[in-house]
């Protein structure tokens, strides 16, 4: 009875010191749902709910809801056929510049995206490189434009989300398709698909939010309100208008439109699980071919020019004489100021929240009462793809401007903003990893008594990297975001994209392709910073297949 007691006492008290190390992570999730809330409660406040049903009788209203889904279906839809050639590719194939091509992909998903328009419009524009060499003129204004846009931003995302698809294979099944002859077609069929149909509908889910939402791309390359989306009618609402109540549809309708399309997806969705033995990926040659060859070369080529050559256009401008005199721009370095001073604490601010639900989520996975938990966790954190960054901004700034604080708060609110919607990014590089240790380990730990930061010392070697990977995307997205910058922008509050935007509006290209330039290069040193001094000697090298 004695023993009984006593087993009973530490298992208490076991949980006891559990929770109180996790109180963290429930602060962190908990201000966030706070201030989701707050933001809510700000907008409801302005809303008339009487008018909404007029806005539903409204044509343009539904021509923007079908030219929303219709490029976001057709960008999530080409960017998976390309990437899954793609990736095969790259996961059976070594050749030279595999793993700059792959450094490349990380960069390329957080590229600024009106630099990657820059580098669009030099590539594909009326007096552009397929203009100037091939002859070939591209309607880039409009739906082209749109795709191709999203196209060059979603491939890279959707081969590094594929390539983790490829980690939840075992490795005796490589082997065991290496010992049977299998050629490259039949290891698809048989193993790679069972595993790639289980990675598929999240990516195609968030691919498909990121081009829903869109919206630096469509108001640079729309050409007019024919091809507007939600995002921007919610834009043109807010900063033309000053509607909230318009604005506050829109946003509802969008979130609604998401929610609606993710719950199925999900629902049709097989469940993604990965083989807690799997400490690394062993590679075991397949039986080759010509058509695998043929089919590699086709889906690189594909990369190469879709890819590439907006990135050698963006740093093209760097041998130019203007390239120096634009370097002497205090306007320049003042932006540059700025925008380190909202992308660092945005950063790290994301981050925190990334590693609160990652804490929070992995805690729930060993109670059987709370196993259906995380998955919905970590959906939580990825919701904040549905919500327009505009909407959230907006909301913020009423809340506080009733306390007392007005455009002052400006700042803060941008730098929150940045921070939430970086953290679905954040959460994809830190939820495997953090999963896997609490498969592997969980045990060990409960036996052992180990809890909170002391498990994270011992953590730490092992997700450093994923960590720097989480927080050179968070850097990259807050340094580059234009949208909610561009509504509360003012005089001392003017960041490089924005900056960027205000040359090219002007006319100033050939000024703004040099600007642009800094601020790829600011985007290359930060990730790389990020790699090296957080991820460690192997952060600025290490690729994972």
């Amino acid at each position: 009875m004695a023993k009984r007691h006593d087993a009973i006492t530490g298992v208490i008290s076991l949980s006891f010191r559990s929770m109180k190390g996790l109180l963290p992570a429930l602060l962190g999730v908990g201000f966030f749902l706070l201030m989701g809330v707050v933001c809510l409660a700000a907008l409801l406040r302005y809303s008339e709910l009487h008018s909404w049903f007029g806005y539903l009788q409204q044509p343009y209203l539904w021509r923007v809801v079908r030219f929303s889904l219709w490029q976001a279906l057709l960008s999530s839809g080409i960017s998976l056929l390309i990437a899954i050639p793609v990736a095969s590719c790259l996961m059976h194939r070594r050749f030279y510049g595999r793993a700059a091509l792959l450094q490349l992909f990380s960069v390329s998903m957080v590229v600024p995206t009106i630099v990657a328009i820059l580098g669009l419009v030099v590539v594909y524009g009326r007096s552009g490189w397929l203009s100037q060499f091939l002859g070939i003129q591209v309607s880039l204004y409009g739906l082209t434009g749109i795709l191709l846009a999203h196209v060059f931003f979603n491939i890279p995302l959707a081969v590094r989300l594929l390539l983790q698809g490829y980690d939840l294979i075992p490795a005796g099944q490589w082997r065991q398709a290496t010992q049977l002859g299998f050629s490259r077609w039949t290891a698809f069929r048989w193993i790679e698909w069972h595993y790639m149909k289980k990675v598929l509908p999240g990516a195609f889910v968030l691919i498909f939010m990121l081009c829903f939402s869109s919206f630096a791309v469509v108001l640079s390359l729309g050409g007019g309100p024919k091809f507007s989306t939600l995002e921007v009618a919610i834009y043109q609402a807010l900063r033309f208008d000053f509607d909230l109540n318009k604005a506050s549809f829109l946003a509802l309708l969008q979130v609604m439109i998401c929610s609606l399309f993710a719950l199925f997806v999900y629902r049709i969705a097989p469940v993604n699980r990965q083989d807690v033995s799997l400490l690394a990926l062993t590679r075991y040659p397949l039986k080759d071919s010509y058509w695998a060859r043929f089919a590699d070369s086709m889906a690189l080529l594909c990369v190469f020019v879709l890819v590439i050559p907006p990135f050698l256009a963006i740093l093209g401008p760097i041998f130019s004489p203007l390239f120096f005199e634009t370097l002497q721009s205090p306007a320049l370095w003042r932006a540059v100021l700025v925008s380190l001073q909202i992308a660092l604490p945005a950063a790290l601010v994301s981050l925190v929240l990334g590693l609160c639900f990652a804490v929070l989520a992995r805690f729930c996975m060993g109670r059987p009462y709370l196993a259906f938990l995380p998955n919905k966790i970590e959906h939580l954190g990825n919701m904040i793809l549905m919500v327009p960054g505009l909407v959230i901004a907006t909301g913020l700034f009423l809340a506080l401007r009733d306390i007392g604080w007005g455009l002052q708060s400006s700042y803060w609110i941008v730098v929150w903003v940045n921070a939430v919607m970086a953290l679905p990014f954040v959460l994809r590089a830190l939820m495997p990893v953090m999963y896997q240790q609490e498969r592997r380990f969980r045990n060990v730990y409960l036996s052992l008594g180990i809890q909170s930061w002391s498990r994270w010392r011992l953590e730490w070697p092992l997700v450093r990297v994923n960590v720097a990977q989480a927080l050179g995307y968070a850097l990259l997205l807050s340094l580059g975001d234009m949208g909610v910058i561009a509504l509360f922008g003012s005089q001392g509050l003017v960041s490089l994209p924005l900056y960027l935007f205000q040359l090219i509006g002007s006319y100033r290209l050939e000024e703004g392709s040099c600007v642009a330039v800094v601020l790829i290069l600011l985007c290359l040193m930060l990730f790389y910073c990020s790699s090296r001094f957080v991820g460690g000697k192997m952060g600025g090298v290490h690729v994972k297949n």
